[in-house]
């Protein structure tokens, strides 16, 4: 059956072999748009739509703490709005998927900011599904200041069970482990690990060499965040004749992989 991207009521699902694995969620309600949920094969999802710790995280998302002074990740009445634009591309395919959408980064006044494009590619082999992520941001100012904060950029929230204050656990790339050995480290892949039902479940994010910040430092926390940002100790100057292009790698996993290996194929791709 292989891999079916389909438009459904404001969102796209993405089925591999009939199984949900995601889908790209949009309705005009939301403050942004993201990827929920996300399943390992078999089903199991991996990821929180709605924590109750923190509840304006969305699963897999995009968003920015400061840009030029606006918020456009609370979610709150009197911050900015990453608002779905448009679809570009919607295929699927024998062995793989692909979507790419426009969004538009709005502030409480109406003006707009930033654009970004999304291209995902969705695929699985025996025991993994990917999402690969390639992001673009572009200025629609002659410069915009991407501030300091802790809240950034591309980002996973993980479900309860994975968190490691749920018994779960984290690692790097770099061996550093749980919060306390992950947080504000450089490393090139960081991933939650748990067993539920005698079965391994984790998930993993790679950041690629090619982007700007590699090795990024990552801001991870023991309730099941992570993201690789440089945000929370520096700050980046968007100019219009210069977009950012920033390339991510998601593994969903119940077999615990060999995640340096799957990382290194990442790396040349």
């Amino acid at each position: 059956m292989g891999v079916s991207v389909q438009a459904e009521e404001k969102q796209i699902a993405v089925l591999i072999d009939g199984e949900l694995f995601t889908a790209y969620k949009f309705h005009p309600d939301q403050h942004l748009p993201y990827l929920f949920p996300v399943c390992a094969i078999g089903g199991v999802n991996l990821t929180e739509e709605f924590p109750n710790l923190y509840p304006h995280h969305r699963s897999v998302w995009l968003g920015h703490g400061n840009v030029n002074g606006y918020d456009f990740w609370s979610g709150r009445e009197t911050d900015g709005r990453i608002k779905h634009e448009s679809v570009l591309r919607q295929e699927s395919g024998e062995r793989e998927g692909f979507l790419a959408v426009r969004s538009l980064w709005q502030t409480p006044e109406g003006h707009i900011l930033l654009t970004d494009e999304r291209l995902f590619r969705f695929w699985q082999d025996a025991n993994c599904r990917f999402i690969d992520a390639t992001i673009t941001l572009n200025s629609q100012l002659p410069e915009v200041l991407l501030g300091k904060t802790n809240h950034a950029l591309f980002c996973v929230r993980v479900r309860h069970k994975l968190a490691v204050i749920s018994g779960g656990q984290i690692r790097n790339s770099e061996g550093g482990i749980n919060e306390q050995g992950t947080m504000g480290q450089q490393a090139r892949w960081c991933a939650f690990f748990n067993t539920v039902n005698d079965t391994p479940i984790g998930i993993a994010l790679f950041d690629h060499p090619e982007n700007l910040w590699h090795p990024s430092p990552w801001f991870v926390r023991d309730y099941g965040f992570m993201s690789p940002s440089p945000f929370n100790w520096g700050e980046q100057v968007l100019k219009a004749d210069k977009p950012i292009t920033l390339r991510y790698r998601i593994v969903a996993f119940t077999e615990e992989p060999d995640l340096d290996a799957l990382w290194q194929q990442f790396a040349t791709s």
